[in-house]
């Protein structure tokens, strides 16, 4: 007999309401029933299919959902088994590799799944949620978990010069030669990650049922910490938001992904409310890499009020790409590439539309040299490459410049947040017309807010018009991550020549408290013009406020 909830649940479904026909959909009715431990995955699919052509809410009620998808449980076992190398990245983490979907909104329209107290645990290694050809797609208050986590969780009781050993919480995967791409240090008392971390390879050996040896270069402070060991970095996100316009994520969850937690690419107005990227209870970690991660965007990229912690990078990177001029043609028609090796976060081909501004950028310096109009676009995914013909030429050696798209370069506001300690950054901008107000940062390894153009990751373009506003930066930029020595907020160019001012321009940071934990310097600016520092409190550093290779800089 169904509990009394499902009975309800199913009972108002496919109601309709005036002429707008609103479709109620309840994944009940479609089998898909909680907290029974068998798989939900094609009813939970046969009710989102059902939302197709039609504007629908989707009805998730409270309780586990299990995917289990066998695929992705044996790329889960080939990965740990070494058959995909020591960094299984270089592998998953390439365009179009085959991978799995949980559940999967492609091509649809005006969706709203209401999913308050509903997970879905996942089997196996795969993309959760696929929102991909959507249009005004709303989920509310799912929850994403994995049954298999993504990595291991074990307390360091015993740290000699040339090894450490680890009392595992959970054995599952502990062997002899135990795949471990890099591992991070809780500490406990103070509740953050340790300042730095460690990178593969690593040679390990079984102690026992429940104690694993890592062969690496150790620290005193390392003893009796949690170590977080990843067995993968890239992989698919959580949740993907692929060529889609205007989705909402309110009181959404993410408690773990092989990857990232949520990435979009080439897409329009992403509003995130109450998402939350955090550990599940009783762990230190949530997603292997970037919390969340937003690429050749248009519109608006909005957190509000939403909360990041213990992830193993960036809480946010919004950014275009710099793209390689491969080949002249003629008649201003030039084929552009990013290298394989920088691939896209969705693992899918970047390029730019008919009408697009294109911005082309010396690659020694990330000066911006010209603006042109995008003409006309030939894509070949496969191939990884475009071919565009732009409004006008390229001077000189074509390898000496970049091709950014900078019409795909967000908005972006990042308000009323809280980011626990993690990985790296909290947020990294790389777009325009940005404010980051009212938030907190705590505990973080790297500097808390970086404005940065990075030409070694082909990530770009330079930051106009940013407000960085009334916010709290505790005891970060201790280790990874930190840019310039700055705990609080840095400013740079990361290219052959970063003394160039002005690649950064028009920006505010006013207002903000950094307390740092015996930092170089709380505000790093470099390679930027027309800045003002207005009113912000500083303690803890050694340096308040450092300026180099900048113009029309105002610090009171």
């Amino acid at each position: 007999m169904k509990p009394l909830y499902l009975i309800l649940f199913c009972c108002c479904s496919f109601l309709s309401f005036g002429q707008t026909a609103n479709l109620l959909v309840n994944a009940c009715d479609f089998g898909a029933i909680p907290n029974d431990g068998l798989n939900d995955q094609q009813a939970l699919q046969n009710a989102i299919d059902e939302c197709k052509n039609k504007n629908a809410t989707l009805i998730i009620p409270p309780g586990e959902y299990d995917i289990i998808d066998e695929a992705a449980i044996q790329l889960m076992n080939d990965i740990m088994d070494w058959k995909l190398g020591s960094n299984p990245q270089d592998v998953v983490y390439t365009p179009y590799f085959s991978y799995s979907k949980g559940l999967d909104f492609n091509g649809l329209k005006n969706v709203t799944v209401k999913a308050e107290g509903a997970t879905i645990m996942c089997h196996g290694w795969m993309e959760p949620v696929s929102l991909e050809d959507c249009e005004n797609i709303t989920i509310e208050g799912l929850s994403i978990d994995y049954k298999t986590i993504p990595h291991s969780e074990g307390k360091v009781v015993q740290v000699e010069k040339r090894f450490m050993d680890i009392e595992l919480n959970d054995n599952r995967w502990l062997n002899d030669k135990m795949l471990i791409t890099r591992i991070m240090f809780w500490d406990v008392p103070k509740n953050r990650l340790l300042g730095n971390s460690r990178y593969h390879p690593f040679k390990t050996k079984k102690l026992d049922e429940n104690t694993i040896r890592i062969y690496t270069k150790t620290k005193p402070k390392m003893l009796g910490t949690i170590a977080l060991m990843n067995h993968t970095f890239h992989f698919r996100p959580a949740i993907l938001i692929n060529e889609a316009k205007n989705t909402t994520l309110k009181n959404v969850t993410i408690h773990s992904q092989p990857g990232m937690g949520i990435v979009g690419h080439r897409s329009h107005n992403v509003l995130m409310n109450g998402l939350k990227i955090i550990p599940a209870e009783g762990k230190y970690q949530s997603t292997n890499t970037d919390a969340t991660h937003f690429t050749s965007c248009t519109g608006t990229i909005r957190f509000d009020s939403c909360e990041f912690r213990g992830q193993g990078d960036d809480a946010t990177n919004v950014h275009g790409y710099y793209h390689s001029i491969t080949k002249d043609f003629g008649d201003n028609r030039y084929e552009m590439r990013l290298n394989r090796e920088h691939c896209t976060h969705a693992c899918v081909l970047d390029f730019p539309d008919v009408g697009n501004t294109i911005e082309v950028v010396k690659r020694s310096t990330l000066e911006v040299v010209n603006s042109l109009t995008v003409l006309k676009v030939d894509t070949f995914p496969k191939q990884w490459k475009s071919d565009v013909t732009l409004s006008g030429s390229i001077p000189g050696n074509i390898k000496d410049y970049y091709l950014i798209d900078v019409t795909r370069m967000p908005s972006l506001e990042f308000v009323n947040c809280k980011v626990g300690s993690h990985l790296a950054r909290a947020v990294l901008v790389k777009t325009r017309n940005v404010l980051i107000e009212n938030n907190t940062f705590y505990g973080g390894t790297g500097t808390a807010i970086h404005i940065g153009a990075e030409g070694d990751w082909h990530e770009g373009a330079g930051s106009h018009n940013v407000t960085i506003r009334k916010n709290k930066i505790t005891g970060c930029g201790r280790g990874d991550g930190t840019n310039d020595g700055a705990c609080g907020i840095a400013i740079n160019v990361k290219a052959a020549n970063n003394t160039i001012p002005g690649i950064h321009k028009n920006i505010l940071i006013e207002q903000n408290t950094i307390e740092g934990d015996n930092a170089k310097v709380g505000i790093s600016i470099q390679g930027a013009g027309n800045v003002k520092v207005l009113n912000n409190t500083i303690s803890g550093c050694k340096e308040k406020v450092s300026v180099k290779y900048s113009e029309n800089v105002l610090v009171k």
